[in-house]
């Protein structure tokens, strides 16, 4: 249906483009709101005299897909066949579309529609349709290099579960991302259930990844993703905690090994010094019985010598006395 939205203007070109200060001047319009795939896309309207218009067609992401130019007739007028709606892509969604014009004349003069492209007819006034596609992706934050582990995707359109026989074409552009490199994950998808499917990836290097979940269903795109790390798993970490643990089991047990053997050798030594002790105990008693035999013996031995001695001296007194 046409649009019938008209834009009073002064369609002559200023002499001096500095001094164009008012709005935008152009009248720019489609041929319809609602396009399907097949369906020609028409622009008309009115511009400056033999103005250029660029015409610039905006995905539902943001992104130009189509650039294209028109030319204005002496009278400014313009009208032009500019697209062909192709069938549902990764690159030509369904969903709303920013159709925009600018003039080349004075390219802050721009007008835009919005149009929405699906597979559904619609009349009348814009019926832009509500249909949603959903990934909901899942896997593991902390990966161990080396090692598989697993991605879950869950697919959704309008919340049914979209069922395929083939996963790596409903996920096909699925991958993930490493610096530079990029991991492509198609042909890896596996089904687990309706709706529900799973990839088994191995990661060979350390680092962070960001994996990216895209479904493409029914003329719609869906995305998700999820960053994960990879590095030491927490088998490996509880591996070499466990190797610690044995570690030091081992030298505790050498110590407490060690100090029994120093507590006996101290005990054997302390046995052996009380050993010696009672033996030097028993000298010194045996030296002390022999003294008193000894003794025994030798004072009388003295006391004889003594009388002996006393005799002498007598006797000398007795001879000297005589001689007188």
């Amino acid at each position: 249906m046409m649009m019938t939205l008209i834009i009073a203007a002064n369609f002559t070109a200023p002499a001096q483009a500095q001094t164009v200060v008012q709005a935008p001047r152009i009248i720019f319009l489609v041929n319809q709101d609602n396009f399907l795939p097949g369906d020609i896309l028409i622009a008309y309207g009115k511009s400056f005299a033999n103005d250029t218009i660029v015409i610039r067609i905006f995905d539902p992401a943001g992104k130009a897909v189509r650039i294209e130019s028109i030319k204005a007739d002496a009278n400014g007028s313009f009208t032009e066949q500019i697209f062909l709606w192709p069938q549902p892509s990764k690159n030509f969604v369904f969903g709303r579309y920013m159709i925009e014009a600018a003039s080349t004349i004075v390219p802050t003069y721009k007008e835009s529609r919005t149009v929405s492209f699906s597979d559904i007819p619609s009349a009348g006034s814009p019926q832009f349709q509500s249909n949603i596609l959903s990934i909901k992706l899942d896997s593991p934050t902390e990966i161990s290099v080396g090692k598989t582990f697993r991605i879950f995707v869950q697919v959704t359109f309008d919340g049914a579960l979209v069922n395929v026989d083939d996963p790596n074409q409903l996920l096909s552009s699925s991958h993930i991302h490493s610096g530079n490199d990029t991991i492509n994950l198609f042909g890896k998808f596996v089904k687990l259930h309706e709706g529900i499917y799973y990839a088994d990836v191995k990661l060979d290097k350390e680092g962070s990844y960001i994996i990216h979940a895209i479904a493409f269903h029914r003329g719609f795109l869906a995305h998700d993703s999820k960053v994960v790390s990879s590095g030491s798993s927490i088998g490996e970490i509880q591996e070499s905690v466990n190797s610690l643990k044995a570690e030091l089991d081992r030298t505790s047990h050498e110590l407490n090994a060690t100090r029994n053997d120093l507590t006996q050798s101290v005990n054997d030594a302390r046995a052996a010094i009380k050993g010696d002790i009672e033996q030097a105990g028993s000298a010194v008693n045996q030296l002390s019985q022999a003294s008193g035999q000894i003794n025994s013996i030798i004072l009388p031995i003295l006391a004889l010598i003594s009388v002996i001695i006393a005799l002498q001296i007598s006797l000398f007194a007795r001879i000297r006395a005589s001689f007188k």
